[in-house]
């Protein structure tokens, strides 16, 4: 004898209220609308960058070839502009702060009132091109920062300014959402005398919360200007020259709400370390230690609108396929500037880099281990 069981599923509906139109309701109820159009843009905002960091994993891994470019708005606190001299896939972690009062209470002269701690988890893919498209690259970068006072307060207070005996820099009402940011670029190599790809020229864009952004850029990386600093067991260790010319127009963004349209920026830089260059002309550092200065007539406005000119210097380290860079804004007045408004640190791991390596021990194992596993 067979029995039957059967199952029954009661649905209940229930009448919801319909939000009033905005036109209908009264003052003490204008939050709400605000309330929902900020949640939805975020919302969209970060499913957006979800989509993109996607993209950038499955095209990165996906390329043959083997320095992650700087997202935004590092390129404005300080940090290194120039464009990746070979093929790479980066992530890390990018801090960037910016303090609107320094160790002494003395107030940044800014439309920017609070603190900003931006701790962008970032994705970077470059690909030197080959074919038709010979001497041409292209970079995709892609962050999210949840934004707030840790761990920058800390890096800031707790290390730089201890070590250097500086006042403690005050957080004033930190900024406590999800942002996020976007950057690509295209640029144009050309060889000199014949020589690897030192001359560069092109253009990008960056969009997000931070701000929006549209540029171009030209300049020389990693030119050698000397003979061998030292030739031995150890290899070859040689100076190298770089300078990056860059303009740029910029449109607010929800972060910073008030930025300068247009804005300049130079910066030269020299480096020490080992290169080899590749078939297609690409520098690669097996390690590098590199110095760089920046002006930049600035991003930041006061209430007059005038900008205000920042004046910065990093200093960056990498051996194989990690690197390590800070930046401040201490040059032009060490003495006021030193204190505040930005600085920031970025520590990337290049995901391609160690996956070349590997695919090297395997082919080529130690003496008694197979070849594959």
């Amino acid at each position: 004898m067979v029995h039957h069981s059967e199952s029954f599923l009661i649905v209940r509906t229930v009448p919801l209220p319909m939000r009033q139109p905005f036109s209908e309701t009264g003052n003490g109820h204008r939050t709400v609308p605000r309330f929902y159009r900020k949640a939805e843009t975020t919302q969209r905002t970060i499913a957006r960058l979800m989509a993109f960091l996607g993209f950038v994993l499955l095209g990165g891994m996906a390329t043959t070839p083997a320095l992650s470019e700087s997202p935004a708005p590092s390129v404005h606190w300080g940090s290194m502009a120039f464009p990746d001299q070979y093929s790479t896939f980066t992530g890390g972690l990018t801090l960037d702060r910016f303090t609107p009062t320094d160790g002494l209470g003395n107030k940044y002269d800014s439309t920017v009132g609070n603190t900003l701690g931006f701790n962008l988890i970032t994705f970077s893919w470059t690909q030197h091109w080959g074919a038709n498209w010979r001497n041409w690259s292209t970079n995709l970068t892609a962050g999210i920062s949840p934004t707030g006072d840790e761990p920058s307060q800390y890096f800031q207070n707790e290390v730089v300014h201890q070590l250097r005996q500086l006042p403690t820099v005050p957080t004033v009402d930190p900024r406590r959402e999800t942002d996020a940011m976007i950057d690509g670029s295209i640029t144009r190599w050309f060889s000199l005398w014949c020589g690897p790809k030192v001359i560069f020229a092109g253009g990008g864009f960056s969009v997000g919360t931070i701000y929006q952004q549209g540029f171009l850029r030209a300049g020389i990386r990693r030119l050698q200007i000397m003979p061998m600093l030292y030739s031995g067991g150890w290899g070859d260790v040689s100076a190298r020259a770089s300078v990056l010319g860059r303009i740029s127009y910029q449109d607010n963004g929800s972060t910073i709400h008030d930025v300068r349209q247009t804005a300049g920026l130079v910066q030269p830089s020299i480096a020490f370390g080992q290169y080899h260059t590749t078939a297609n002309g690409e520098t690669i550092p097996t390690w590098e230690i590199e110095f760089a200065l920046m002006w930049d007539s600035g991003i930041f406005v006061n209430v007059e609108g005038m900008s205000q000119k920042q004046f910065a210097w990093s200093i960056a380290g990498s051996f194989g396929p990690v690197r390590f860079e800070t930046w401040n804004d201490s040059m032009g007045n060490i003495a006021e500037r030193d204190f505040g408004p930005t600085y920031g640190a970025t520590l990337t791991l290049d995901v391609l880099r160690v996956w070349n390596v590997l695919q090297c021990l395997r082919s080529n194992p130690a003496p008694g281990l197979p070849a594959t596993l």
